[in-house]
């Protein structure tokens, strides 16, 4: 006896969603299982901003070893103003990325560091296919830089 459509229509609708919950990376190739992660720098500051981006496969780092040479992830130049530059990254190749205190960069003699330096791991903040948001921001009595997973607030401090 042959299935009516709607129900191999909803077994495949329920495979789309459950497959890349369960499966994870291991998913990789299929083609509605997004492979990369976005990161956004974002400068809303009146000055150039150097933002000390780290980045680790592994989203169990230990701060001692997220913040070395090999993670270092220059951005040459500095951020311009109001500059918003994006950058994609194989799912793999991003377990944990942060903004190690960003400087903004008021002249070749005087700069600010930032007031935080925040982190955020695969797994606990954001996920394959989201967009990381590192904005930073001048208000006036604080630099800081805030961060947004896919448009929604996760922190600033």
């Amino acid at each position: 006896m042959k299935r009516p459509w709607s129900s191999r229509l909803s077994a495949l609708l329920l495979a789309c969603v459950v497959l890349p919950g369960t499966l994870g990376l291991q998913c990789a190739g299929l083609p509605f299982v997004q492979e990369t992660v976005d990161i956004e720098l974002i400068n809303l500051t009146d000055y150039e901003v150097d933002p000390f981006i780290y980045i680790d496969p592994d989203n169990d780092v230990s701060i001692d070893d997220l913040f070395v040479e090999d993670n270092f992830f220059p951005v040459e130049p500095p951020l311009a103003v109001d500059e918003l530059a994006t950058f994609t990254f194989d799912c793999a190749d991003v377990g944990t990325v942060a903004s190690d205190f960003a400087w903004m960069l008021i002249s070749d003699e005087e700069a600010i560091e930032s007031d935080n330096g925040p982190i955020v791991t695969e797994g606990l903040d954001f996920t394959c296919g989201d967009v990381v948001s590192f904005i930073f921001i001048d208000d006036g009595v604080d630099f800081y830089t805030r961060v947004e997973i896919n448009g929604v607030f996760l922190t600033d401090r």
